[in-house]
């Protein structure tokens, strides 16, 4: 049993770095605005709430009007089920999967966004997550809240930001 948990860790930390390309995410605003998002975006998300934590990457080509955009998720307290180390164990991976970003309306110094709905194995049900926030130079910085299809239907909250690296592609 240990043998097979420990497979599944590795797999699904093997998942996160050589998941394939994410689907073009359409970017709705005035033009100006757009043109505004455009470059490599990078950072981060966390919740205190439900102690998940991860990666933002989105991409915006120069004059386009849609991007490419997908957010690492770690279910940690679902890995603690499968496997529990021992006590002189450093318990360092965290298995992830990557939920694509559907769409994001900007208007002026403002984002919404919503991404592609997914399952969520801390609930055993599938969730839905919407995020905005304010555009100040090359950091955008804002709010999210996900909720849940159980039958709490519990509407849960965290923190993001993500700073424009380098030039605009």
């Amino acid at each position: 049993m240990r043998a097979g948990s420990l497979l599944l860790v590795a797999a699904a930390t093997l998942a996160c770095g050589i998941s394939p390309p994410p689907p073009p995410v359409p970017v709705q605003g005035r033009q100006d605005d757009v043109t505004e998002l455009s470059g490599k975006w990078s950072g981060r998300y966390w919740s205190k709430e439900t102690g998940r934590h991860g990666v933002i990457r989105f991409t915006l080509p120069e004059h386009a009007d849609s991007g490419y955009g997908e957010v690492e998720i770690t279910f940690s307290p679902a890995l603690h089920l499968l496997r529990e180390p021992t006590a002189d164990e450093a318990f360092e991976t965290e298995p992830c999967t990557v939920i694509d970003i559907r769409v994001v309306r900007v208007e002026g110094d403002r984002i919404r966004g919503t991404m592609v709905p997914y399952w969520d194995p801390d609930c055993d049900c599938r969730a839905t997550t919407v995020f905005e926030g304010k555009i100040v130079g090359t950091r955008i910085a804002g709010t999210f809240t996900t909720r849940r299809a159980s039958t709490d239907r519990r509407l849960l909250a965290g923190q993001w930001e993500v700073t424009r690296g380098r030039g605009k592609s």
